[in-house]
């Protein structure tokens, strides 16, 4: 399946949910990394942490990893 990834196009397996995808990257040693502290944007969507057991990938989607940053 292919989808966007921080602008980039990736291919990926297929996955039920955002957990699924998630947890594999970590499991996997994945070139991908999760960083400790994000939210996620599905489709120009945020999706709470609490959804990402009910939120699902499909072809074509863009997700965005976001990483809150520091400065002034």
């Amino acid at each position: 399946m292919n989808i966007t990834l921080n602008g980039k196009n990736i291919e990926i397996a297929q996955y039920n949910t955002l957990n699924d995808f998630f947890s594999s990257l970590k499991e996997e040693g994945s070139a991908l990394q999760v960083p400790k502290q994000f939210a996620v944007a599905l489709n120009g969507n945020f999706v709470p942490r609490e959804q990402y057991d009910k939120s699902s990938l499909q072809e074509g989607d863009e997700l965005e990893l976001l990483v809150p940053m520091q400065g002034g």
